[in-house]
């Protein structure tokens, strides 16, 4: 017998989340599956962000320690990578028990297994069939992996998070962010980090100049960086493996992890039998999310989006999960958005790209160096700068920061932009606690 539901939404990340904490806070009594073959909660929890930043907490405080040697600090501290990880272990090993159980309501039903589409409106899962009026899809990315010879020696983000023992050799293929984030982590607990990118530059999301202020200071600490090479080929040695590249390049590594990028989930959903059209970047859909077939629409980082208008993350995926359960009667409207990446120094942006100012009279670019202010010049983060874009009504309408605290900083700059207002009336109406990056932003907007 097929088991009805309002929802069905495959996959249980941030989307889910945020589709089912709208309707609990609309006290709704419409009913949803969630539907995973994984561990609940999604990437992030699980694979992604939320580890990654548990173990750069321990990381941070290390490469500040070192950064402060010979400032008032005599020794830096050393990371114990088995009890850094046990401890990681230990502290997510719930989550995805606590995922299910926070998504579970009197509406709300989960269910692991793997989902394929039997029509337009039926799922099958464990070979029950399940439908529902709108299907949502929210299966995310995994891990790419690159046709190239050896690829069965390649290891991905979601290993390195999982990793219970030091290698002494690691090579990464990829500049990515989540590739220099983990390499960073990699490199302060004491592995020696080669990262071989094909391209000139790393972080090709960010502003390049900022990008290039990270990769100095990460080469400053030991970490290898090997641009304009393309890996064709990883084997297996009697010490280990070499990366082969087809610049005739090899590099000896205990460890090899393919960091080259995420790709759309949906290989095992059969979109074919339900004609859900995709491109190579995931799934096709409407300024309403959805997809060309009528009541299947599709959120988070599985949609083939423009990362200028919502880039892939945590955040975007739950407020398109929050859009779909109020009904989705207008199109999406995405708010102001910041990202970044947690290299050290962290380098952050939001709003218009630097890039895209450069050389348009309509807008001013400012920069400032935060290195002289008291709190940069006590942690030493010497390169420390902001970059901020003005339009000609002197608003402030793009940002970029790299820095040792960018993220937060960044973060405060959203509300500046979002806000929508001249620089005039931001200073009128905000003062900040001294001394921060915020007491700098009455001087920056001006």
């Amino acid at each position: 017998m097929t088991k009805q539901f309002d929802y069905i939404v495959i996959g249980s990340g941030p989307a889910a989340f945020g589709l089912t904490t709208a309707l609990k806070e609309q006290q709704s009594t419409k009913t949803a599956l969630i539907i995973d073959n994984d561990r609940f909660g999604g990437t992030c929890p699980n694979y992604g962000c939320e580890p990654k930043i548990f173990l750069e907490g321990a990381v941070r405080n290390v490469l500040i320690g070192q950064q402060l040697q010979g400032r008032g600090i005599q020794q830096a501290a050393k990371i114990d990578w088995a009890a850094l990880m046990a401890a990681k272990q230990a502290t997510f090993a719930p989550y995805p028990d606590n995922a299910q159980s926070a998504m579970t309501t009197d509406y709300v039903q989960t269910l692991q297994g793997t989902a394929t589409f039997a029509d337009t409106k039926t799922v099958l899962v464990n070979g029950q069939a399940y439908q529902a009026d709108k299907i949502v899809i929210a299966t995310g990315l995994k891990a790419n992996h690159l046709p190239i010879q050896g690829q069965e020696y390649t290891h991905s983000s979601n290993d390195v998070l999982d990793l219970a023992e030091l290698p002494k050799r690691v090579t990464f293929i990829g500049s990515g962010y989540v590739g220099m984030e983990l390499a960073t982590v990699l490199s302060a607990a004491g592995a020696q980090v080669e990262v071989i990118e094909h391209s000139p530059h790393a972080l090709g999301a960010f502003y390049p100049d900022h990008a290039a202020i990270v990769v100095k200071q990460m080469t400053q600490r030991g970490i290898r960086f090997h641009f304009g090479q393309s890996v064709n080929a990883v084997r297996q040695m009697a010490t280990g493996f070499t990366v082969e590249t087809a610049e005739g390049q090899h590099y000896d590594s205990d460890y090899v992890i393919d960091s080259s990028g995420r790709v759309p989930n949906i290989d095992r959903l059969a979109l074919d039998v339900a004609g859900v059209a995709t491109d190579r970047h995931g799934i096709l859909v409407d300024d309403h999310l959805q997809t060309n077939v009528a009541g299947i629409y599709a959120a988070g980082d599985v949609i083939s989006k423009d990362p200028a208008v919502a880039p892939q993350l945590t955040p975007v995926a739950q407020f398109e999960g929050e859009y779909l359960a109020a009904g989705a009667q207008a199109p999406i409207a995405y708010p102001v958005m910041a990202t970044g990446s947690f290299t050290f120094p962290q380098i952050a942006q939001v709003g218009m790209p630097v890039a895209q100012a450069v050389g348009n009279s309509d807008y001013r670019i400012k920069r400032l160096a935060l290195s002289p202010d008291f709190a940069y010049a006590g942690t030493n983060d010497e390169d420390a700068e902001l970059v901020g874009i003005f339009d000609q009504q002197n608003r402030l309408v793009g940002a970029s920061e790299v820095s040792q605290t960018a993220t937060d900083d960044i973060n405060q700059l959203a509300g500046v932009i979002g806000s929508g207002q001249t620089v005039a009336d931001w200073r009128q109406q905000q003062l900040y606690i001294f001394p921060t990056l915020a007491s700098k932003i009455k001087y920056f907007l001006a």
